[in-house]
């Protein structure tokens, strides 16, 4: 029997060893160039949607901003129509409220 050595063994461990570290370089150079591809996309879809957030949150803000005016128009106009009828029902306001002594009629 031959005892092998390391230098028998050497051109085994290279066919062994050159495909791994060949399909090994291969792989991480197509997942650079993959993730590259991805971070360009991602940073495009970010700024499509920052734009589109930026958008509909102007367009929400001037919504409630026109909701808001309209609901204070119609708070107004109700308080008008309750004076009148108030008024023509000749119900007297309910007195003014001061913090010290409940009321200006329990004061007088």
């Amino acid at each position: 029997m031959d005892t092998l050595t390391l230098a028998d063994l050497g051109p085994i461990i290279a066919a062994i060893m050159g495909p791994m570290l060949l399909f090994a370089a291969a792989s991480m150079r197509y997942q650079h160039i993959d993730s590259t591809k991805t971070r360009g996309l991602t940073r495009d879809l970010i700024e499509h949607s920052n734009k589109e957030l930026r958008d509909l949150i102007e367009r929400t803000n001037r919504e409630n901003r026109e909701m808001i005016a309209k609901n204070r128009d119609l708070i107004e106009d109700t308080r008008q129509r309750c004076a009148r009828i108030e008024g023509h029902l000749r119900i007297a306001p309910p007195p003014d409220q001061t913090p010290e002594t409940g009321s200006d009629a329990e004061a007088a």
